[in-house]
């Protein structure tokens, strides 16, 4: 599976006093991933708002295997695991662009809520389309 990939620098403000990035930014940087990668299939915050829908995060891991520092270009690859359930499952690898060394690892998984905060156990078909063409742009090889 491909994955798509959003590319940011690392900013001094996100730094600590060695230089090194905060590692509480590492979720930043996987939500700049997650929100670049639905906004081009639809499925941005805003838009599953004005289909009725959210989708909070309900679990998150994070793996950092590096330290990025300060004016490092980063690319974030991010995918979606396909599930049988309502929910989404992004997966992220943070890379550090000059040296090609994985930076960090993750996943989120997000459910599926109506705006009343309903837990939906199918995905509903006003959404359907955007995650099977984001499916189908992923496993693109």
């Amino acid at each position: 599976m491909k994955a798509h990939e959003t590319k940011l620098a690392v900013r001094f403000h996100e730094v600590d006093s060695f230089g090194v990035v905060w590692h509480g930014h590492y979720i930043g940087y996987f939500e700049n991933g997650r929100l670049d990668l639905a906004r081009k299939f639809n499925l941005s915050p805003e838009a599953l708002r004005q289909l009725g829908f959210f989708a909070p995060v309900v679990d998150l891991r994070c793996r950092i295997r590096a330290s990025a520092r300060y004016d490092d270009n980063l690319i974030v690859q991010t995918s979606v695991r396909p599930t049988d359930r309502a929910m989404l499952v992004f997966t992220y690898t943070i890379i550090r662009e000059q040296d090609r060394q994985v930076i960090a690892e993750g996943e989120t998984s997000h459910v599926l809520l109506t705006l009343e905060k309903k837990m939906l156990y199918e995905v509903p078909e006003g959404l359907k389309a955007g995650i099977s063409s984001m499916l189908s742009y992923l496993n693109a090889a």
